[in-house]
């Protein structure tokens, strides 16, 4: 049974701009507490994103796959999938003999990003996509905002891309997902013992949390990408479980895995809390969570000290049954049926972890937007074909003349949806809008906090994302609690599109960035909201809030006589017109 897979590793700036103009603007107020993790409606909605997709051929770039898709606004969080663990000093050494960039001062066992592929598969102790992880420079054309990476600018990359995308986004929770099916050979040494567990999650949180960047080809640096990532999900495959569920070259400890993966957790969650301390800041911590019952007994999954640790896991929802086999079958069934697989359908998953204790809430259900597929085969599932034909993604499968089939059970229940493609004879296993809509209901009528998507590179459009979305919007009040996701576009009295830097706006038009709406007060095209007291922008008002409550005064925004406006928790009403005139004055044009 395999999971999160990857490819073989590889692979003019508007004149109104400079990069102190496009810094972010500061937030109207810090918040008393860390703040919660962001749902719909009191559930998750789950994408990740393969680092690797931004320089393929499916044009699944974060721009395309998340901004001008709309899924950014119908996610809650993003997994960016996979940062890799360092293997031994000896492979480090090779790799720095080699020329492998980015490993100056990286030790055995710790996170670290090089701009070297592997050279052969399992052969990843040294292995990274730096370039596209911060050192790929976009055209404005390519970018979230519309801007031109610059040839000095340290940020670049899809981290740079992250950034601008948190602009549009700011309550979308992005995590930096651990491991992944060809990067988790190093992840047993690495937690091997107190010592390489603390050095292990230091060296993650300084890397991925305070941003220090290893410095290549002019590149990266200390604290360039602060503020980028919220929290990490451990995609660890799979500790302790038998050799046939590894990937080739996986480092495995059948007897200790189980405890060192637990303690690797809670060591992870201590120094999380600790800078928490400090930055105002709720970090979280996911897993992406096996469906084999081998498996998850192998690497405790199951285990309530785990989800001590754990703010929540993403089920392997999907790959239940594929392409590996010559009979056809169900990849993600909601019933376990006797007489195939083993039994195995979500139901049974789900029930592994809820019967040993874990909280449901803490569950997402993992959905697949991508098909398994196989040649010379039948229009029926559970029938034997003339092989597999491996995966395709959801927007491949949807162009195809397919003839879709969804299956229920004796009793009227959705159980699993396939298709048919009767001129090419070729049966495909696949979550499709309606299998999604279905299986978001049924993970809600179990107690689970939400679903989670492999991967939204796989589904430019959107379609599978926004079909959760709106299933868990219109269902009852969901179990987790958090912040409901900001919908710029949607708030109201004050309709308003993404600003970008390439879109001209005319007189009257409205943007958002950086949590609040802005209007124009003549054309614009460049110039960045939120920066100046005197440009062509002003604050209407923060996102989600309607433009009549009263907010926190803030310095672009324009006031006319009888506004309010909240400053050092004072309530203060305008006597005249006035902008970028702070209250507190006795002479100036706002009173008590």
């Amino acid at each position: 049974m395999f999971s999160h897979q990857k490819p073989a590793l590889g692979a003019a700036l508007v004149s109104a701009f400079t990069l102190s103009m496009f810094a972010a603007a500061p937030a109207s107020a810090a918040p008393d507490e860390p703040a919660p993790t962001t749902t719909i409606n009191g559930y998750r909605n789950v994408g990740y994103y393969g680092q690797w997709r931004s320089g393929d051929s499916s044009g699944a770039s974060i721009k395309n796959a998340l901004v001008d898709s709309g899924a950014a606004a119908n996610l809650t969080h993003l997994n960016y999938s996979f940062g890799n663990i360092a293997g031994t000093q000896e492979a480090l050494d090779a790799a720095r003999a080699a020329g492998v960039k980015g490993l100056e001062d990286v030790d055995p066992y710790t996170c670290f990003i090089s701009d070297t592929p592997a050279p052969a598969q399992g052969e990843t102790e040294t292995a990274g996509e730096a370039y596209n992880d911060f050192m790929r420079s976009y055209k404005p054309s390519e970018s979230v905002l519309g801007v031109a990476d610059k040839k000095k600018q340290k940020l670049s990359g899809n981290f740079n891309q992250l950034k601008q995308l948190k602009r549009l986004y700011p309550d979308l929770k992005i995590n930096m997902s651990l491991g992944g099916w060809t990067w988790s050979k190093s992840f047993s040494s690495a937690v091997a013992s107190p010592e390489s567990r603390e050095r292990l999650a230091e060296s993650c949180i300084d890397l991925y949390i305070k941003g220090d960047l290893p410095e290549i080809d002019g590149k990266g640096g200390e604290g360039v990408a602060a503020g980028i990532f919220d929290g990490f999900d451990l995609d660890w495959e799979w500790p302790g479980a038998p050799d046939w569920s590894q990937e080739v070259g996986n480092v495995v400890d059948p007897v200790n895995d189980k405890a060192n993966f637990i303690a690797f957790a809670a060591e992870l969650r201590e120094q999380l809390d600790d800078l928490e301390e400090d930055s105002d800041k709720r970090y979280e911590i996911s897993a992406f969570i096996p469906a084999s019952p081998t498996v998850i007994s192998a690497g405790g999954w199951n285990t309530p000290e785990l989800w001590q640790s754990l703010d929540y896991g993403n089920i392997q929802g999907y790959d239940l049954w594929g392409s590996w086999t010559t009979e056809t079958g169900h990849q993600g069934n909601v019933y376990g049926d006797s007489a195939h697989n083993w039994g195995l359908g979500l139901n049974t998953i789900v029930a592994s972890y809820v019967n040993a204790g874990v909280d449901p809430s803490k569950l997402n259900l993992g959905l697949a937007a991508y098909g398994q597929g196989w040649k010379d085969a039948q229009p029926e599932p559970w029938t034997q074909s003339g092989g597999g034909l491996g995966q395709r993604t959801w927007d491949e499968l949807k162009k195809d003349d397919l003839t879709f089939h969804h299956e229920y059970t004796a009793d009227g229940k959705f159980n699993a949806t396939w298709a048919y493609d009767e001129e090419n004879k070729r049966f495909w296993s696949l979550d499709d809008e309606v299998a999604v809509a279905e299986k978001t209901k049924w993970a809600i009528s179990q107690g689970l906090g939400g679903v989670d998507f492999w991967e939204v590179g796989n589904d430019v459009e959107g379609d599978l994302s926004a079909q959760s979305a709106l299933v868990l919007r219109e269902a009852a009040k969901g179990p987790v609690a958090g912040v409901e996701a900001g919908d710029c576009a949607a708030t109201p009295s004050a309709q308003s599109k993404q600003w970008n830097a390439l879109t001209t706006f005319n007189k009257g038009e409205r943007a958002f960035l950086d949590g609040r709406v802005f209007e124009t007060q003549w054309y614009a095209r460049g110039e960045v909201p939120g920066v100046s007291p005197t440009g062509p922008w002003f604050t209407v008002t923060e996102c989600g809030v309607d433009p009549a409550v009263v907010q926190e005064w803030v310095r672009d925004k324009i006031y006319t006589k009888g506004d309010q406006a909240l400053f050092d928790g004072v309530t203060y009403t305008a006597r005249w017109w006035t902008r970028g005139d702070q209250p507190g004055s006795q002479w100036g044009p706002w009173r008590k």
